[in-house]
């Protein structure tokens, strides 16, 4: 009897045992978020972060385990709160020495294999992914196929074209080779099961990516490049909240400005132009507008990438289009408080401003220094350009005083310089005593430095005698021709 209890009791145990084990692989399964194996990534570190915008948000983390699998459950943000509407999107997922895939989230389990090798010049984890489980990857990663071989034909297949001859029988494959990518991804994206997804994440990255249209690949990289531009929002609207949830906003908004500012001049020559790049970025902006949050973190994203690479014009011009009330809005851009301090910088050192004020060893202030016109020239020993351009920039100043009855052009000198003593030598051995000297001994740290937003040496300001910025040369030759001009009003 006790034999027959003890069988009895341990079929039941095995039983619950083996039921809780389906319950708790279901309820797994159930609230999976992503789950796989890497091959060669045995107890590594795996990380989760959200995609927004040009921010990864670090959500979640994981270890594979010996065989070199894991699991991300569908609870996120137990790191960081991401405060974002939804957790549907593009994640990024980080493994060792910067290998790293991403997925796209909405709301289905996701399962993957993939190969993780350690090599700098190919993301293997990428390049190597399967998607088992989640049609939306599956045609995500399938688009991504296709993306890179469009980009191999606009590349290294369209230069083909163009040196080999055309009678020659190759650059007819060239030609065949070259059309057939562009045919295959119009066939994914316009006559497949995708297309009939319309908001699915995985479409709406196929329709940002498309190109509707494949110029003329005899003409020049501007042409083609105009055509491309003037059909870049044919398929895609960057105001679509799900962007905002994916790394695809700052990827487009570069690429645009590269495109609608590719222009050449009379002698085939590069226009640069800043009002050119300026303009380019408000009609990036002008499709945002129907969303007030995508409009807004475009507008911040251009101004930082313009600060960034100094294009002070195309800031300001950004700043003050957005940030003043046109007729009919109900309520302005918002712009982050660096981006405020910085337009208000530009607006002090602007031309026709009157010049920051600062004080001269304690003893003396820009505004009282008595002289028809200034140049404030920063410039540091250190920096082999200045010093080359020194005796030039000397030289336009005499000559320009000598023509009058007394000095009218004073230089002061701020140097950039942290060693006092190179510095003074540096003075007097090169004959600057005319020029009125002065430094902080703080380098880049100087206040003035950054009152006057100095970010290249040497940086000249002509000023008027009541400090008001006339010029901004970049170079002697541009200051020599401001002096000109002065002599002219004269």
């Amino acid at each position: 009897m006790n034999k027959l209890r003890n069988f009895i009791l341990h079929i039941t145990l095995t039983f619950l045992l083996f039921t809780a084990g389906l319950r708790s692989c279901y309820a797994q399964e159930k609230t999976s978020f992503l789950k796989g194996r890497i091959n060669n990534y045995a107890n590594q570190p795996l990380y989760v972060y959200q995609c927004y915008g040009d921010t990864l948000l670090l959500t979640d983390s994981t270890t594979s385990d010996k065989n070199g699998e894991f699991v991300f459950l569908k609870s996120l943000s137990k790191i960081q709160k991401t405060n974002l509407d939804n957790e549907a999107g593009m994640y990024k997922i980080v493994l060792q020495l910067n290998q790293f895939f991403y997925i796209l989230y909405n709301d289905s389990p996701i399962e993957i294999r993939t190969v993780y090798q350690s090599n700098a010049f190919f993301n293997s984890a990428m390049d190597s992914l399967t998607v088992l489980k989640s049609d939306e990857n599956k045609h995500f990663y399938e688009f991504q196929h296709f993306q890179q071989g469009i980009n191999i034909a606009s590349s290294w297949l369209l230069q083909m074209m163009r040196l080999y001859p055309r009678v020659d029988s190759f650059h007819i494959q060239i030609e065949n080779e070259y059309f057939k990518r562009y045919k295959a991804i119009e066939q994914f994206v316009f006559h497949t099961s995708l297309s009939r997804q319309e908001r699915s994440p995985a479409n709406l990255i196929a329709k940002a990516y498309y190109q509707p249209i494949l110029p003329d690949w005899k003409q020049p990289d501007a042409w083609r490049d105009s055509i491309i531009a003037l059909h870049y929002f044919d398929y895609f609207n960057p105001a679509d909240p799900f962007y905002l949830n994916s790394n695809i906003l700052p990827e487009k908004m570069d690429l645009f400005l590269v495109l609608a500012t590719n222009k050449l001049n009379a002698y085939g020559q590069p226009i640069k132009d800043e009002m050119l790049t300026a303009r380019a970025a408000q009609m990036f902006l002008e499709k945002t507008k129907s969303s007030r949050i995508n409009f807004n973190f475009c507008l911040n994203y251009l101004l930082k990438k313009f600060s960034k690479e100094y294009l002070n014009n195309a800031f300001l011009f950004l700043y003050d289009y957005n940030t003043k009330p046109q007729i009919g809005d109900c309520e302005t851009a918002i712009v982050s408080r660096k981006v405020k301090e910085k337009a208000d910088q530009l607006r002090n050192i602007a031309i026709n401003s009157i010049a920051p004020d600062f004080e001269i060893d304690n003893q003396l202030n820009l505004s009282g220094i008595k002289s028809e016109y200034t140049l404030l020239l920063f410039w540091a020993t250190w920096c082999p350009h200045c010093t080359s351009e020194l005796p030039e920039i000397k030289k336009a100043v005499t000559e320009f005083n000598k023509e009058t009855e007394a000095a009218k052009l004073l230089t002061l000198a701020v140097s950039l310089d942290i060693d006092k003593e190179q510095w003074q030598k540096y003075i007097i051995g090169n004959n600057l005593l005319s020029f009125l000297n002065f430094s902080e001994l703080k380098g880049w740290q100087s206040e003035v430095v950054k009152k006057y937003n100095v970010y290249a040496t040497p940086t000249m300001f002509l000023l008027d005698k009541n400090k008001k910025i006339i010029a901004k040369p970049e170079t002697t030759e541009q200051l020599i021709s401001a002096i000109k001009t002065i002599k002219q009003k004269e």
